[in-house]
């Protein structure tokens, strides 16, 4: 079930209610007609910027057998915090209509006015799931999978089949704004990135490259987040994406750089990124979209590593171990490339 509404009261907003077993009955889409839940079971709950409850609830049927579905629910809980929106929307208006692998959500809540949301959706763990690790550089098969979906993901939305709504507009430049220039550059020399040359952590450099970044013309929809944990193998073993975001409009190649950059070890990118950006691209020619040439990608590609770059300068939230291990990748990647180079980012002061 899905719901939409100018009133966050609609929905939970508080733990007690959300695991009322008569809120899950009236909600969940998997509740049909005339079942019951007769059983609501807490697991636990961890917290980043958003607070993920795990749960399951047994439904009974008209016959009076019995399942239990493992479920994870997604939202701000007692706090005044708001960051789900986006993520709520995609569950309700784009999820239903890809074809890439992402969990089910069951029920999605979207206040549009306060842009707070709340999302019901499988529980990967307890569904034989096993999320992405930065500690656990992925094999080349597993990123040939990724890169597959995410080119579903791109071909399903290239041209003229991209979503318009305002919620998945270009985020690039917004965040350039967001930080000003003292505040990013404490974060550039907070110890983050000890070892990067000079230029990649000049605040003013990396701003001038992000707003070029920005201007690159948006050829579908990205999931915008890329790195190594928001990917997770299904029981199958198949490659999957979550964790929604920060999904917008913008160039392929922010994604797939923002990719490679953070999920395969530096030696692994340096050998292997042209064949998997040739797996990607053939790809997105056999989803139905019309790939570049490969010379016209590649400089796309090695111009697209700032934005990862940007995301893992300014988390703050994240394991710093974590940090510690993408922004040595990422520096790497925009050294290799001369990204900065590429994108014109000479004297930052006539960039920006």
């Amino acid at each position: 079930m899905s719901t939409d509404t100018g009133s966050v009261s609609t929905f939970p907003s508080d733990r007690k209610t959300l695991l009322d077993a008569s809120w899950l009955e009236q909600s969940l889409d998997l509740v049909r007609p005339g079942e019951r839940v007769v059983a609501v079971e807490a697991v636990d709950s961890s917290r980043t910027v958003a607070e993920k409850i795990r749960f399951s609830v047994t439904v009974e049927a008209l016959d009076g057998t019995r399942r239990t579905h493992p479920l994870c629910a997604k939202g701000h809980f007692d706090d005044d915090m708001n960051s789900l929106h986006t993520e709520a929307a995609f569950y309700r208006y784009l999820r239903p209509t890809l074809p890439v692998r992402a969990p089910g959500a069951y029920f999605t809540g979207l206040d549009v006015q306060a842009r707070r949301g709340l999302i019901v959706m499988d529980d990967i763990v307890a569904l034989g799931g096993t999320i992405g690790s930065a500690h656990q550089p992925y094999s080349l098969d597993m990123c040939r999978d990724t890169l597959s979906q995410l080119a579903l993901l791109h071909a399903s939305t290239w041209g003229d089949k991209m979503p318009k709504q305002e919620w998945v507009a270009p985020r690039v430049a917004l965040m350039v704004e967001l930080f000003p220039t003292e505040m990013l550059q404490e974060l550039l020399d907070d110890g983050r990135g000890p070892d990067l040359s000079v230029q990649l952590r000049d605040a003013d450099k990396l701003k001038a490259a992000m707003l070029r970044t920005a201007d690159k013309p948006a050829t579908c929809l990205l999931h915008g987040d890329t790195h190594s944990g928001n990917s997770y193998r299904d029981a199958q073993g198949r490659a999957c994406w979550f964790d929604w975001q920060i999904t917008q409009r913008g160039h392929w190649s922010v994604d797939i750089a923002y990719h490679l950059g953070t999920v395969l070890t530096i030696e692994d990118r340096r050998t292997h990124e042209a064949d998997l950006l040739r797996h990607y691209l053939a790809e997105l020619d056999r989803h139905g979209a019309r790939a570049p040439a490969f010379d016209e990608a590649w400089d796309a590609y090695a111009s697209g590593f700032a934005w990862g770059y940007f995301l893992w300068t300014i988390t703050r939230i994240s394991s710093r171990e974590v940090v510690l291990l993408h922004i040595p990748r990422l520096g790497a990647a925009l050294t290799d490339h001369d990204t900065f180079g590429r994108l014109g980012v000479g004297d930052a002061a006539t960039c920006v």
